[in-house]
């Protein structure tokens, strides 16, 4: 969680350039749609409420894979 907090401050960060902002942004969206299971569900939840419309996507879905998977 901390590695996330950290990303969330510079993207928060007015001085970050456009350029780092979307190599986090890509890097976390990569991460969720194929390595999804890495993610513990509590970071999937704090995810899925960024601003940023591509990781809540990516965030919910996995959240949605979950629980479809735990209720078979």
């Amino acid at each position: 969680m901390a590695t996330l907090e950290a990303f969330r401050d510079v993207l928060d960060d007015k001085r970050t350039p456009e350029i780092i902002r979307n190599h986090i942004i890509d890097s976390l969206q990569y991460a969720l749609r194929n390595f999804g299971q890495v993610f513990t569900a509590k970071e999937l939840e704090w995810l899925a409420r960024w601003d940023d419309a591509r990781l809540p996507l990516a965030a919910t879905r996995e959240l949605h894979k979950r629980l479809a998977e735990t209720s078979r």
